[in-house]
C-alpha cells in the first residue's frame, strides 16, 4: 500500500475529502437505487401474468386437441397431482377459445411447468395402453419439443428476474452486483483439464 505523505492539518482534511470523494464513486446513488427497484418490480409483477408461446400457429390446434387427449387418458399424477391435472384442464379450456388461427398455443407458467412434468412422466395400465401411446409419437414428440424450448425460455426470464432482486437488494447496501459471465472456465479447471489429457497418452 502507497504510503501518503501528510505535512499539515489542511493537507490530511483534503486527503480525507479526496478517499472519501473517490470511494463514493464505486456507490451506486439513490437515483440508480431506485431504478434498480423500478426494474425489478416492473418485470417481476408482469411475469405471473404473461402466457407463454408454444409452437407455432399451424401447431395450435393440434397441439390443445393432443394435450386434451393426453390430460384424459395419459397423465399420470398422485397425492395432490389431482388439482394440477384440474388446473390444467381449465387452462386448456381457456386456450381453446382463444384459438384464431393466427397465434400461437399459449399457457401460463404454472401450467407450463405441469404441462412439461407430466408429458415427461406419462401414465397408463398393461400392454394396450403402452401400445396405444406408441401410436402417438407423431403427436407427442412435436409437443413435448415446443413444451421443453418454450419452458427453457421461461426459466431464462426468471433467472433474469432473479439478477434484477439480487442486482437491487446489494444496490440498497452501496454495492455494484455484476452479472455473471457464463461459460467462463477458473484457471485451475484449465490445468487439471490440461492434467487429465496429459495422464491419457501416458502409456499403461
Amino acid at each position: 500500500m502507497a504510503e501518503i505523505e501528510i505535512n499539515s492539518i489542511n493537507e490530511l482534511e483534503e486527503q480525507l475529502a479526496k478517499t472519501l470523494q473517490e470511494e463514493g464513486v464505486n456507490k451506486p446513488t439513490e437515483e440508480e437505487v431506485a431504478q434498480a427497484g423500478e426494474d425489478f418490480e416492473r418485470v417481476s409483477g408482469e411475469f405471473p401474468l404473461k402466457l407463454w408461446e408454444i409452437g407455432n400457429p399451424e401447431q395450435a390446434r393440434e397441439f390443445v386437441a393432443y394435450l386434451a387427449h393426453f390430460v384424459r387418458n395419459r397423465l399420470f399424477w398422485t397425492k395432490n397431482g389431482w388439482m394440477g391435472v384440474v388446473k390444467l384442464q381449465e387452462e386448456l379450456k381457456t386456450a381453446e377459445l382463444l384459438l384464431n388461427g393466427k397465434d400461437p398455443f399459449k399457457l401460463g407458467f404454472q401450467a407450463l411447468n405441469f404441462t412439461y412434468y407430466s408429458l415427461m412422466n406419462p401414465g397408463g395400465v398393461g400392454l394396450q395402453s403402452a401400445e396405444d401411446f406408441e401410436s402417438e409419437a407423431e403427436q407427442y414428440l412435436p409437443l413435448m419439443e415446443a413444451v421443453s424450448l418454450t419452458l427453457d425460455k421461461a426459466n431464462k426470464e426468471l433467472k433474469e428476474i432473479q439478477f434484477l432482486q439480487d442486482r437491487w437488494l446489494a444496490m440498497q447496501q452501496g454495492f455494484y452486483f455484476e452479472r455473471e459471465q457464463e461459460g467462463e472456465i477458473e484457471p485451475e479447471t484449465e490445468e487439471v483439464k490440461e492434467s487429465s489429457e496429459e495422464d491419457k497418452n501416458i502409456p499403461a
